[in-house]
């Protein structure tokens, strides 16, 4: 009978605490169907299998500030998900330190994604160097996901003497379907969300150093020496109690050693590698870099 009121008692507990524990929230920057709601998930479906309830939210606007506005606000139950483009680039386009690297702990595994020129079917551009040369003409309006595309493309017309305009969007789920409908003339953007649609727009040039599809040039065929990824990575706030829980940091570092969990993001196009590297300090020196070729 005492055994039995034991396991009883046991199975209770179990089941309480359970039920009690607070759901994560994945907080993402952008709307869903971009690059950085595909990383989100793969981390998703890792903690779930590990028994952590959590949920993807979206809290897209103003280069990523509100979702880091409420990864912070409830710091011992969330975690941001997020790019490049708000690690390191936001902070250009405020002209700000790097708010995140001093209020986010940022851990890998480092998942990159090459960018690409995309342009849509039936139109008059046809390949990279049709783009190019239309760009060196005459000023030539350019779709643009985030941040980073807008800085990029000002590099580009520095280094290269181009003229592209970027017209941003907020996140890859709106650029689409004004890109398929043939709104807007060209589009700078990671491949990821486009892997799908190669069917419905021209894709005319990669950013990375390897080869996407053997139709596809390399960027830097055309425009010399040029190469860019955008990396991928969780922040932690740094008051969060989250940071003690070794098991959920473990997850946080190693899921993409899961090849089923990692699979969906290398038939995207992600690279993904062991993080060998500080992401903190990485954010800070990217900034700093792209500061100084800005100037």
């Amino acid at each position: 009978m005492i055994k039995k009121f034991t396991l009883v008692a046991a199975l209770f507990a179990a089941f309480t605490f359970s039920a009690s524990a607070e759901t994560i929230n994945l907080v993402v920057p952008t709307p869903p169907g971009g690059a950085v709601d595909i990383t989100a998930r793969a981390l998703s479906k890792a903690l779930t299998n590990q028994g952590y309830n959590n949920v993807v939210v979206y809290h897209p606007g103003a280069n990523g500030d509100i979702a880091l506005g409420k990864a912070l606000e409830k710091s011992n139950t969330s975690i941001l998900v997020a790019s490049s483009a708000n690690f390191v680039f936001s902070h250009l386009v405020f002209d700000r330190e790097n708010i995140h690297a001093r209020d986010l702990q940022l851990f890998g595994p480092s998942v990159s994604n090459s960018m690409a020129f995309y342009a849509p079917i039936n139109k008059d551009i046809k390949t990279l160097k049709d783009l190019v040369a239309r760009a060196r003409q005459s000023e030539l309006p350019c779709a643009t996901s985030n941040s980073h595309g807008e800085i990029e493309l000002k590099q580009i017309n520095k280094q290269y003497g181009t003229r592209f305009t970027a017209v941003p969007y907020k996140g890859t789920g709106q650029l689409i379907p004004d890109l398929v409908g043939g709104h807007v003339q060209c589009a700078y953007d990671q491949i990821a969300p486009y892997s799908q649609l190669q069917e419905k727009v021209i894709f005319l040039g990669t950013s990375g150093n390897t080869v996407y599809k053997s139709s596809i040039p390399l960027i830097g065929s055309v425009l010399p020496g040029y190469h860019f990824v955008t990396w991928y990575a969780v922040g932690v706030p740094k008051s969060s109690a989250l940071l003690d829980n070794a098991k959920l940091i473990g997850i946080v570092q190693n899921w993409s050693k899961d090849k089923e969990l990692s699979a969906p993001l290398v038939e995207r196009s992600f690279v993904v590698t062991p993080t060998d590297q500080d992401l903190n300090i990485r954010a800070v020196k990217e900034s700093a870099h792209y500061r100084n070729l800005l100037k």
